[in-house]
């Protein structure tokens, strides 16, 4: 036979599913914030200003340039 249940057992176990599912809410949130604020530091570099400044300022390119042609008229 199916079991008859009280009103009052039913209204706690909904109470009961409606607060596990806050706090599964409140969880889920907590970490989609957390993964935007790691894509938007992802992005930047970990140096520091004066390290960043100075190695843009540096003679020496990082990487050879093709050598450039005189542009001799005929």
């Amino acid at each position: 036979m199916a079991k008859v249940l009280k009103f009052k057992d039913v209204n706690s176990d909904v109470e009961h599913r409606m607060k596990e599912f806050e706090k599964i809410r409140i969880k889920f949130k907590a970490d989609v914030k957390k993964a935007e604020a790691k894509k938007a530091t992802a992005g930047k570099e970990g140096k520091g200003l004066l390290k960043s400044i100075s190695e843009f300022f540096t003679d020496t390119p990082k990487t050879p340039k093709a050598p450039v042609q005189p542009n001799t008229k005929k």
